[in-house]
């Protein structure tokens, strides 16, 4: 099931990453916008990345290239933080105003560092030939803490994404830009399934510290489920927004012009 979610993840990816690309390099000499634009082009292009490395066949073959057990998986969980940090970065670039932004933006920047400080070392302690970090492997306290910290982090980023994205829909809509509502409106939900995604595992990492898990076999297919739908949505979404403020933005050309 794995490979099917994360393929298909993986072609939305791509397609995001290369409207997201061309609309920023057309728009390169506006200075409105600038971090947004390209924050969304870093964060559809990791995102991409990110899901490839999680596709079984691929996982293998990272581990087998490099030599490292759990190779892709770290490549994946970092890819993972990025995404969502370029991510906050955008929606900051959107939501606030100059005097704050630099603050904003620097804050984000270091919450994601220190994240991704606290995952490397876990990593390095625990990995091994026989572990894997996956829930499989809750037993290993290694393994739990370093998951914990990386879905802590999803769920908090994508909380705030669901929180920004909803407000703008609103905002958006109430000045007539209907497809670019939608978009971050389809957005804020599928930020919404990330939070989803992040309980979904975090439950299952803590009951089973507590001694009363949930059956592993569910976990296994709920949270790549939600994680597939989350990562689908939220690039259609940003996209439907960025395909519907050029619209707008022609219309109100040609207006101009006639």
């Amino acid at each position: 099931m794995d490979g099917i979610v994360f393929g298909l993840c993986a072609l939305f990816g791509v397609v995001g990453t290369v409207l997201s690309a061309r609309e920023a390099w057309r728009q390169r000499s506006r200075n409105d916008y600038r971090i947004a634009r390209l924050a969304r082009t870093v964060a559809f292009g990791v995102c991409t990345i990110g899901v490839i490395f999680a596709i079984p066949p691929v996982e293998d073959l990272g581990e087998s290239m490099t030599g490292m057990n759990n190779a892709a998986k770290l490549g994946a969980h970092f890819c993972a933080v990025l995404w969502c940090g370029s991510l906050q970065l955008m929606l900051v670039d959107w939501s606030y105003n100059h005097e704050v932004l630099k603050a904003s933006l620097y804050a984000r920047i270091a919450f994601a560092v220190c994240v991704l400080a606290a995952m490397l070392p876990l990593f390095v302690a625990t990995t091994g030939e026989s572990i894997e970090f996956t829930t499989e492997h809750a037993a290993v306290p290694g393994v739990t803490v370093y998951l914990m910290i990386y879905l802590t982090y999803v769920a908090v980023t994508c909380g705030e994404i669901a929180f920004l994205c909803f407000g703008m829909a609103l905002s958006v809509r109430r000045s007539g830009h209907v497809w670019s509502a939608r978009g971050l409106g389809l957005s804020a939900a599928a930020a919404i399934l990330g939070v989803a995604y992040a309980a979904s595992k975090g439950s299952y990492l803590v009951t089973h510290y507590l001694g009363h898990p949930w059956p592993l076999h569910a976990e296994e297919i709920v949270s790549p489920a939600l994680a597939g739908l989350a990562t689908i949505a939220l690039i259609s979404g940003l996209t439907m927004a960025m395909v519907g403020r050029r619209i707008a933005l022609r219309k109100a050309s040609v207006s101009a012009g006639v």
